[in-house]
């Protein structure tokens, strides 16, 4: 995209304009004996006037300072993101239904599929996995490689980190993963259907580490009213500006993933950031050459 950075500096033309009609200089005028002559010099003395007033346009031009500027490829991802995922029995046995009708799925087998293809729709993001059950760990850590992080999702099976619930300590592992990245956001998605029951980290200390890594986190529960911890889920993300959703049904989760999808959009919006290519020294070039040309030419005369 090529434009000027100061286009009202284009003004000064018709300063320049003003002046020629108003401040006349002074000539002398000289009679030629020889008339026939008269006409060629008539043209050699408006192709000097015209050299003049370009030499004039393109310093004024470089004094615009156009720039030709391209879109920057980013090399730090937009987001940093950690889906941290509950593998305790209550998700793999427990079921929801596909919406508010009696027909019922796995809980973390949907879980695992929008997961799954919300990894898949990133662009220009990090995004890594932390498991949690009797203990938590990370599954994948950040990548750009979406497609294989999607399918180690995919993948996972009950019992690979054991059958209880240590939400606090993901909390705090994704903290540690995630301060350091040089994301514009650093997002934590939690999904559960539970309350804490093996973590070894207090809520607070996991909270602070949060806070201190300036993560904001989206927590999802899944399931029925009173299934999860909703007053610890809906803390961490009101504290870090975050978002708390209820997901009480297949399509209720997806929709929950698509929303929060958007919000992260959203808070890119307009910071698009561009590279500049400054092209004052083309025009500054030619309005030297003009002008050595055009006292040239003068001198003649």
């Amino acid at each position: 995209m090529f434009e000027f950075e100061y286009p009202t500096v284009f003004s000064l033309f018709f300063i320049f304009l003003i002046c020629h009609f108003i401040c006349k200089p002074k000539k002398l005028y000289i009679y030629m004996p020889v008339v026939f002559n008269l006409k060629n010099h008539a043209n050699r003395s408006l192709f000097i006037e015209l050299l003049k007033w370009f030499s004039i346009f393109c310093l004024i031009s470089a004094l615009a300072s156009p720039i030709l500027k391209r879109e920057r490829t980013n090399t730090k991802p937009a987001h940093a993101i950690m889906q941290l995922l509950d593998l305790s029995d209550s998700m793999s046995q427990g079921r929801i239904p596909l919406t508010n009708g009696n027909i019922v799925v796995n809980k973390l087998s949907v879980a695992k599929e929008i997961a799954s293809r919300y990894i898949k729709e990133r662009k220009n993001d990090h995004i890594g996995i932390i498991v949690f059950g009797d203990f938590a760990y990370v599954a994948t850590p950040l990548s750009f490689d979406y497609e294989s992080t999607a399918k180690i999702l995919e993948n996972l099976r009950r019992g690979v980190a054991g059958s209880r619930t240590s939400l606090y300590d993901a909390l705090f592992l994704s903290a540690r993963l995630l301060k350091k990245s040089p994301a514009k956001q650093r997002v934590v998605i939690l999904l559960t259907d539970g309350f804490d029951t093996a973590s070894k980290v207090p809520y607070d200390i996991a909270k602070k580490a949060i806070l201190d890594a300036k993560i904001k986190v989206y927590s999802i529960g899944i399931g029925r009213y009173g299934d999860f911890d909703e007053a610890i889920l809906r803390d961490i993300a009101t504290s870090t500006n975050g978002k708390f959703y209820r997901a009480n049904s297949a399509d209720m989760l997806d929709q929950v993933y698509k929303e929060i999808d958007k919000l992260q959009k959203d808070e890119l919006r307009g910071r698009v950031q561009f590279n500049k290519e400054y092209l004052y020294t083309y025009p500054l070039m030619l309005a030297f050459i003009s002008l050595f040309a055009w006292l040239y030419l003068r001198g003649d005369e």
